[in-house]
């Protein structure tokens, strides 16, 4: 592969043979993982071992088996990353190679939205203790995450208090490190994916977007001018878990065992069934559990009730 491209997503150095917009440039010298996109074809015939699959959810219910997303197989030298509408992507067992055969039709735009946002934050699972599903800012306080399962509003929220003066640390991929004993959150790359209703909710007036996928109405927002982004890794000061929508702003303080269990559902995990990795994810989660204080935050879902949200979130952090 002749890689012309390098970017950088967290710490991690990527080259690639096809240009990924999305992502931070970066000096190729020493890259540690590299993207090759292969020539369209049909799902590849291959003897694996299918252990895992994520299934389609609404309203908090699964849905039959045709709408499985993606499917997880372990090859001879690696992974294969099955997207059954739209490729497969070949994943290196050291996690420093990955090759995608899209489907013929499948647009470019969306072989770069799946491995920016579903591929690559699996890849960092392997080489990080930690990567969560959350959405991040840097307040004046520190780096404050948002977890919670997908249509939540974690975007929505990172968005708006980005907007309102915070900087953009994450849309929904979060690597978390310790450093002289305190745990520092690392930047990912700019912008967040949204619904069209939300950004002009929330962003309003003209601001430039970008397609995300050919299947979802989504939009890119990755203007630096619109939505500020983190210069470098920033402490972690606090967790919040999306609850339910609520009448009112309400936060709850969790106890250990819940955010434990919290942490382990959304973290980034590419093989469920390693146990040497498992046993160490579990003992970082103790850690984080232990040292970071974690809420659960019921508000209400209105666009018209985010400046009141944003706000109490900002004061719950200066009382503490």
């Amino acid at each position: 592969m002749i890689s012309t491209h390098a970017y950088r997503i967290c710490d991690l150095v990527v080259a690639s043979a096809i240009a990924l917009p999305e992502l931070v440039p970066a000096t190729a010298f020493g890259a540690e993982c590299r993207f090759e996109l292969l020539p369209p074809g049909n799902p590849s015939a291959v003897d694996v071992d299918w252990f895992h699959r994520w299934i389609i959810e609404e309203d908090g219910k699964e849905q039959d088996s045709c709408d499985v997303w993606l499917r997880l197989a372990r090859t001879g030298d690696g992974y294969l990353l099955r997207f059954p509408s739209c490729g497969d992507f070949f994943v290196s067992a050291d996690a420093a190679r990955i090759q995608c055969r899209p489907l013929p039709g499948t647009p470019e735009v969306t072989v770069r939205h799946l491995l920016l946002d579903q591929v690559l934050p699996l890849v960092l699972s392997r080489r990080e203790r930690i990567v969560l599903h959350a959405s991040a800012v840097l307040t004046g306080h520190g780096v404050i995450a948002f977890a919670g399962k997908t249509g939540r509003g974690k975007s929505t929220l990172a968005a708006s208090l980005a907007r309102g003066g915070c900087s953009l640390v994450s849309d929904d991929c979060l690597v978390l490190r310790t450093e002289r004993g305190e745990w520092t959150a690392l930047p990912s790359y700019p912008g967040v994916r949204l619904w069209p209703s939300t950004a002009g909710e929330v962003l309003r007036g003209d601001m430039p977007t970008a397609e995300v996928a050919h299947y979802t109405l989504k939009r890119r927002v990755w203007d630096k001018a619109v939505l500020p982004y983190a210069s470098g890794p920033a402490p972690l000061r606090r967790l919040f878990f999306l609850a339910d929508n609520a009448g009112e702003i309400l936060f709850e303080r969790l106890p250990p065992g819940r955010v434990f269990m919290a942490l382990v559902e959304f973290a980034y995990n590419l093989d469920i069934q390693d146990t040497a990795f498992l046993r160490k994810q579990f003992e970082t989660v103790g850690r984080l559990t232990a040292d970071v204080p974690a809420d659960a935050i019921h508000y209400p879902r209105e666009f018209s009730a985010l400046p009141a949200v944003r706000a109490a979130i900002l004061r719950h952090l200066e009382e503490d």
